[in-house]
């Protein structure tokens, strides 16, 4: 499949991969494949509230080594490899909240303990540079990794554990479901680990809601289902709203609302986000099932995708270009398209683009 069809595959199963994104993301495991990995035992010796175990680690690949957990310090203690896709989803992101969160005395730690040496650790930090700005260690005995992933019956990496300033266990989930929210909550000292897990479960009953009515096609009861989860957190705003949208647009076919609520989320919750925008109007534009397309919608959206990547990422000026060449501006859409070329690095792609800016030329 070519990295184009990949693309539009990707937006196409967009509600399904909603469901199965709906409380953590999916994780890789170092043994059992089929292990879920998406709840903590309730067997488990280590558990919210208990306190923090050690880091026993000799090798400390960036940043300052962590020789002990401090009192009245926040800290971000996540498990992940080289090897691990969804590990490497997550790295930017973490940076992003370590970025944020440094002047709040919150320190963010990576631990790898499934890559075979230290050197390939190494490498591959070095390699990311800035965009893997925390610290990194790599537990090559693997007391750390059985003293809290073990201990706590976690089996997926990428897995963060969140201490609190007293040093205890606050939290135990997947980078890139509440981190950044309870983060928010335990700086500012408003954080309630019993209401949080209370609200986890009732996403993950809701989300389950929404799986077997969309399998069974009552879109009613999905978008209630939809409702429901975007109500329990704030997190949950941008990926409730795609779900929605994937529900009016691909399941009800309902286009008068799919667009007006396309344009509501252009202007409000993903006026900020270049990727969902560029969903939006990718989807739009590439999805050969849709019966009508709101071209004007999908121009709004690539526009404003482009505007916050400052017309630098390659992707986002090839949707911004096709949306020209649908709406008839030929000239517009061979000026961005070049660009889209210019920009893009992946040579599978840029090949593809190049064949796409040859049609337009056409």
């Amino acid at each position: 499949m070519s990295a184009r069809n990949v693309r539009t595959a990707l937006s196409l199963v967009a509600m399904a991969a909603c469901t199965a994104l709906f409380v953590s993301a999916p994780a890789a495991y170092a043994d059992d494949p089929m292990d879920t990995g998406s709840q903590q035992e309730s067997t488990a010796a280590l558990k919210v509230g208990d306190n923090a175990p050690a880091i026993t680690i000799a090798d400390w690949v960036k940043g300052e080594p962590i020789t002990g957990l401090e009192k009245g310090r926040v800290y971000v203690v996540e498990f992940w490899a080289t090897w691990c896709g969804p590990c490497r989803v997550s790295i930017p992101h973490l940076t992003e909240m370590a970025h944020k969160y440094k002047s709040q005395g919150v320190t963010f730690i990576g631990i790898s303990s499934s890559d075979k040496s230290t050197e390939i650790v190494k490498k591959f930090v070095d390699k990311m540079g800035d965009k893997m700005d925390y610290t990194v260690a790599v537990d090559k005995k693997r007391a750390t990794d059985k003293a809290w992933m073990e201990a706590s019956g976690q089996g997926g990496i990428p897995t963060a554990f969140v201490v609190d300033r007293e040093g205890k266990i606050a939290w135990i989930g997947h980078p890139m479901s509440y981190l950044e929210s309870v983060l928010g909550q335990i700086v500012t000292g408003k954080f309630d680990a019993k209401k949080q897990m209370e609200m986890e479960a009732k996403a993950e009953t809701t989300m389950k809601e929404f799986s077997t009515a969309a399998k069974s096609k009552d879109w009613d009861a999905a978008l209630k289902a939809v409702d429901t989860y975007a109500s329990l957190d704030a997190s949950h705003a941008e990926q409730a709203a795609s779900m929605k949208f994937s529900v009016l647009l691909n399941g009800k076919k309902d286009y008068t609302a799919a667009f007006a609520y396309g344009n509501q989320l252009v202007a409000t919750t993903y006026k900020d986000n270049a990727q969902a925008l560029n969903d939006v109007a990718w989807r739009i534009l590439d999805d050969e099932s849709l019966e009508k397309r709101d071209l004007d919608l999908a121009l709004k959206a690539a526009q404003r995708a482009a505007e916050l990547t400052k017309f630098e990422d390659g992707m986002i000026l090839d949707t911004l270009a096709r949306a020209y060449f649908e709406k008839g501006d030929k000239a517009k859409a061979v000026e961005f398209q070049t660009k889209a070329v210019e920009k893009t690095t992946d040579e599978e792609m840029k090949t593809e683009m190049q064949d796409t800016l040859e049609k337009y030329k056409k």
